[in-house]
């Protein structure tokens, strides 16, 4: 396969990327199948507070088998795609309007496509 770059994200470009977005993918289990969803995102500090739409049917899922992933993702143009995907448990809080859960940031994937050269080797241009 060759010689690939490193396109992860450090803790820092992690924060800075998650400090800007607003809406995520929200994925949970129905039986061995995921089942997704659009909900809104913050950071705060080490953890991101996710709220899903009230009646949401990943909401229901997750109180059954609180395994999640939630994917923040741009994509404006190719070197500019970014990703985080946190992977964890839902940690659902009381008292919220739309239901609300909380993430850590311990068990996350990442990649920038703005770390990818623009020639030579792992450019994916032929040389």
């Amino acid at each position: 396969m060759g010689d690939r770059p490193d396109i992860s994200m450090t803790p820092d470009e992690i924060t800075a990327f998650l400090a800007t977005q607003h809406r995520v993918v929200v994925t949970a289990l129905d039986g061995a199948a995921p089942v997704g969803t659009v909900a809104t995102v913050r950071l705060d500090g080490n953890e991101l507070e996710v709220v899903l739409r009230a009646g949401d049917e990943v909401a229901a899922l997750l109180a059954s088998d609180d395994r999640v992933c939630v994917i923040a993702e741009q994509f404006p143009t190719y070197y500019e795609i970014k990703a985080v995907c946190a992977h964890g448990r839902a940690r659902f809080g009381a008292g919220a309007a739309d239901p609300t859960f909380r993430i850590g940031l311990d068990d996350v994937t990442t990649f920038d496509f703005g770390k990818l050269p623009r020639a030579g080797t792992g450019s994916g241009k032929s040389t």
